[in-house]
């Protein structure tokens, strides 16, 4: 189901498939002027770097082996369940270990929960767009990110891939200097914002926000 939905997504942002295994999907977009790959992966189970690549340089197809462009410019999706979200902690290590090796492809492990996969039963990549585009579906998550839900698999699918494109609303877009602001405030870091803002210089900055601090200390 949930490989089912990134397929989806990828035919959607204009990518071809290429070739279709079990647990491995090639795709390729070629836009005339550039040419760009994506593999969507599944994973049983979080696996070194360098045995991820080598077996997906083995499934990979000849024609994509050939071309030039394929390690440089390859998404490698790799799809992970979790019982729990809160197991996440667990594997941090082991996923940022795959996400971070430079050999090969750029690589993103989608993790979701059993709870999540529950939710999105019989969904399309169309409603997925739809979720992430709901204002109240946004401040429910923001209340309990934890919380497993279809906005919290959309949430991740849209930050972990990144050539997917948001739905625009442009009425109810709001700047990202509000957003900072409240951001700020939130945090309870007014203070500090305000003497970032009254300096330029990053030496004076660093001295600024220093001075700030042992005020704090003192007070």
């Amino acid at each position: 189901m949930i490989k089912q939905l990134i397929d989806e997504a990828l035919v959607d942002h204009g990518f071809v498939s290429q070739r279709e295994l079990d647990t491995t999907s090639f795709y390729i977009r070629d836009s005339g002027t550039a040419i760009r790959f994506a593999v969507v992966h599944n994973l049983d189970e979080l696996i070194a770097p360098a045995e991820l690549n080598s077996q997906i340089n083995q499934l990979a197809p000849e024609e994509f082996i050939r071309n030039p462009s394929f390690k440089k410019n390859c998404d490698l999706i790799c799809i992970y369940r979790l019982d729990v979200l809160a197991e996440f902690k667990e594997h941090e290590e082991e996923i940022f270990d795959i996400e971070e090796d430079p050999h090969f492809y750029k690589k993103y492990v989608l993790y979701y929960s059993s709870t999540e996969e529950s939710a999105l039963t019989d969904f399309t990549y169309e409603k997925l767009v739809s979720v992430i585009a709901d204002k109240q579906e946004f401040i429910d998550y923001k209340k309990n990110p934890l919380k497993a839900s279809q906005y919290s698999f959309a949430a991740k699918t849209f930050i972990k891939l990144p050539f997917l494109e948001l739905p625009s609303h442009q009425g109810n877009l709001v700047s990202l200097r509000q957003q900072a602001i409240e951001a700020v405030a939130e945090a309870g870091l007014n203070d500090t914002y305000s003497a970032i803002q009254q300096v330029t210089d990053a030496d004076e900055m660093i001295k600024e926000m220093i001075k700030n601090e042992l005020a704090n200390i003192q007070d």
